[in-house]
């Protein structure tokens, strides 16, 4: 697991919005790439944005892959003739498409699909991306701990404390997933948001937690969250097939998921946009 911590300042009443963004499937004739670069633009409009990314970006899927279908191929993505170099094919595009909001990222994690691909072609395509950006203290692969401290100028401090990793569970139900996460979420003390990507669903569920003020005289409340961070593979194609219809899976949520982070001198309070 790698232990992250960024910096951010603030003045009281500033709201920060924070995007959990995964399973993009660039690559895949199913991804919603209109909505995957509309994600993108509201990411770039706010100032005060941060995002995390939690692997799957893109679908990895080549020639020597068992999974491989032509049918499934976005061929506006990739020219036949270059599936032999996919991996330099994934990681320009990669580049181009993240480049306008890449100064907003916290961490930028692998998942299986990239993972698979990375390991079985000794390669890294999401270090070699961030390479490219500049950004190559955002790469982690398994799990990451991201704690982002707020300040402001009067030395005024808060944190809120993310738990962030691909995912390997799947279900029918988004909340059998949400409820298994939050008994998860009871092993880490102090952790705000516990998120998990992999099953594309979005949504988030909360419980409530009792602590107390930094001088031990007031008890306080908070809500904490399990997450589910969304995804852009659409179940049924038109007019094709894809791998969610061939396994005769439901209809599945498309996008990312959303909280608004409001620091303040008195502490940072979390909220989910979708819930």
């Amino acid at each position: 697991m790698r232990l992250v911590t960024v910096r951010r300042q603030f003045e009281e009443g500033a709201c920060f919005p924070l995007y959990l963004w995964s399973d993009w499937h660039k690559g895949n004739a199913n991804c919603a790439k209109h909505i995957l670069t509309r994600d993108r633009d509201e990411i770039a409009a706010e100032p005060n944005a941060m995002y995390a990314t939690l692997g799957d970006l893109y679908d990895c899927i080549a020639f020597d892959d068992k999974r491989y279908d032509p049918a499934h191929v976005d061929w506006d993505f990739i020219e036949p003739q270059d599936m032999g170099r996919l991996s330099d094919v994934v990681v320009a595009d990669r580049v181009a498409f993240e480049s306008p909001v890449i100064d907003k990222c916290l961490v930028s994690l692998w998942g299986n699909h990239d993972g698979k691909f990375s390991s079985y072609h000794h390669t890294d395509i999401n270090l070699r991306a961030l390479e490219r950006m500049d950004r190559a203290d955002a790469a982690a692969r398994g799990a990451a701990l991201v704690r982002i401290v707020f300040t402001d100028a009067h030395k005024h401090a808060c944190q809120v404390v993310l738990n962030l990793h691909h995912g390997r569970r799947i279900a029918k139900y988004k909340s059998t997933l949400l409820n298994n996460l939050l008994i998860k979420l009871r092993h880490w003390n102090d952790v705000d948001i516990l998120a998990r990507g992999h099953c594309h669903f979005t949504g988030a569920a909360s419980e409530a937690r009792v602590g107390f003020d930094r001088n031990f005289r007031d008890l306080r409340d908070k809500k904490v969250y399990a997450a589910l961070t969304g995804g852009y593979l659409k179940t049924y194609l038109e007019d094709g097939s894809c791998y969610a219809e061939d396994f005769d899976l439901d209809p599945i949520d498309i996008g990312m998921q959303r909280f608004l982070v409001y620091p303040s001198r008195y502490g940072a309070t979390v909220k989910a946009v979708t819930e």
